[in-house]
């Protein structure tokens, strides 16, 4: 395969890149929203994000308490957040990492905290790729009798102005208990877990990375840096591509990494098509 090259890398970071990936280890790529801003859907803290625009309000109905209490605007909120990103499509970044897998085989791992799954519908192999925050294509029973289900194509095209009747809350019960399932999202006020969120193997992953990628991400969420701290300190190269200041890029700047002052679609096929010329 061939992947036009750009000039958003100078010679130096490109032989830096080339000296990493010819080093044994994973070649782990993290994204963010930044990465899905540019098919369409809004980040969550960048201007005229979700939490920056409705403040503490917005974001306390990304929690289990608020699910606890009301159910129903829960769901709402959320199969209308499913629908928004259900109508975006993958963009160049997303189809280039597809790309970088196929250049690097069995060394690639895919690390996202998007819930939007363009990673997978762009041809990201699932097994490499771990969606950290989950998806919302999914549920899950809220007493954990069951694994992840598929949202009822029942609920396509729902927006926050819809209802939620009897017949809905039906759909949205566990076939198997009776208990009510949940959206298969992290939230704010829980915890990473291996089961739901393989924080575990994200963990090992990045132990085990020789270039670590980071795209798109403001580093605010603690595990983006957590997750390249642990990359850093095991010896991998740290890339950020991101056209905004963040705790990323500042982490790649202390530790002799490189910053790719670029949007997702512009920086990451760069990157990718350094990392082409260095396996041929």
């Amino acid at each position: 395969m061939t992947i036009e090259m750009t000039q958003v890398l100078d010679a130096a970071a490109k032989e830096r890149i080339a000296a990493a990936v010819a080093q044994p280890g994973l070649i782990v790529v993290l994204t963010g929203a930044g990465i899905s801003a540019q098919s369409g859907i809004r980040t969550y803290r960048g201007e005229g994000g979700r939490w920056t625009d409705g403040g503490v309000v917005a974001m306390n109905r990304a929690t289990m308490a608020y699910f606890q209490r009301h159910p129903e605007q829960a769901w709402l909120w959320n199969l209308g957040r499913r629908t928004e990103m259900r109508s975006a499509e993958p963009n160049r970044a997303h189809t280039s990492i597809v790309g970088l897998g196929s250049l690097v085989g069995a060394r690639m791992r895919l690390i996202t905290q998007n819930i939007d799954r363009l990673h997978i519908a762009a041809g990201s192999t699932p097994e490499r790729t771990i969606e950290i925050h989950g998806h919302l294509e999914g549920m899950r029973c809220s007493a954990g009798c069951v694994g992840v289900l598929p949202i009822p194509d029942h609920f396509d095209g729902w927006d926050e102005d819809g209802t939620i009747g009897e017949r809905e809350m039906d759909l949205l019960m566990c076939p198997v208990c009776g208990f009510a399932t949940r959206p298969h999202v992290l939230w704010f006020d829980e915890m990473y877990d291996e089961v739901h969120y393989q924080a575990r193997t994200a963990d090992s992953w990045v132990a085990r990375a020789a270039l670590c990628i980071t795209v798109g991400t403001s580093g605010e969420i603690p595990v983006a840096p957590r997750l390249a701290t642990i990359a850093q300190r095991a010896g991998a190269l740290l890339v950020d591509v991101n056209p905004h200041d963040n705790a990323l890029r500042q982490l790649a700047h202390d530790t002799g990494g490189i910053t790719v002052d670029a949007l997702a679609t512009t920086g990451v096929p760069a990157v990718v098509a350094a990392i082409e010329e260095a396996v041929r």
